[in-house]
């Protein structure tokens, strides 16, 4: 790829990246209303797969999608993720994208942290109102340390 598919269609670029960066914000800040605004209603997530059956997860449709990150995310001391280096390739009213993602999480009642390490597969669309959501989130892990050495949670990011 190279940035003729940028330059053609920036104003996308921009849209996209934030879309990308509002889920991880959502994420970091527990905001289950926001991050179900980021998928399109018929939109779906996906974790794990063939590799990782013990941590394979599937969600259809945007509250789903919410409501199924939430409750794999609401029990954990401490969920921090980053996501990192996107490329985004825009078709007319489609797109896709891969991004690195990076999460640091505390299990409850765990003195030692999980670093993960994998990355996004994306599809997403213009939707009726114009904003970019996600067709389809697809997260393949790449490195899992659970053996990280202890830290100390500060505090949670806060909620909406």
């Amino acid at each position: 790829m190279d940035s003729r598919n940028v330059t053609a269609h920036l104003a996308d670029h921009l849209a996209i990246r934030s879309l990308l960066d509002r889920y991880t914000d959502a994420m970091n800040r527990r905001d289950w209303p926001a991050l179900e605004r980021t998928f399109c209603r018929d939109g779906s997530w996906e974790a794990g797969g063939p590799a990782m059956p013990a941590m394979s997860y599937r969600f259809d449709g945007a509250s789903a999608c919410a409501k199924g990150i939430a409750g794999l995310v609401d029990p954990l001391s401490l969920c921090i993720q980053s996501n990192h280096a996107p490329s985004i390739t825009i078709d007319g009213d489609r797109a896709t994208a891969t991004s690195t993602i990076n999460e640091l999480v505390i299990a409850p009642g765990a003195s030692h942290r999980t670093t993960i390490w994998g990355m996004y597969f994306d599809e997403m669309a213009r939707d009726v109102d114009g904003e970019w959501r996600f067709r389809s989130r697809l997260f393949r892990f790449a490195w899992i340390d659970a053996e990280a050495g202890p830290g100390q949670v500060i505090a949670q990011p806060p909620r909406p």
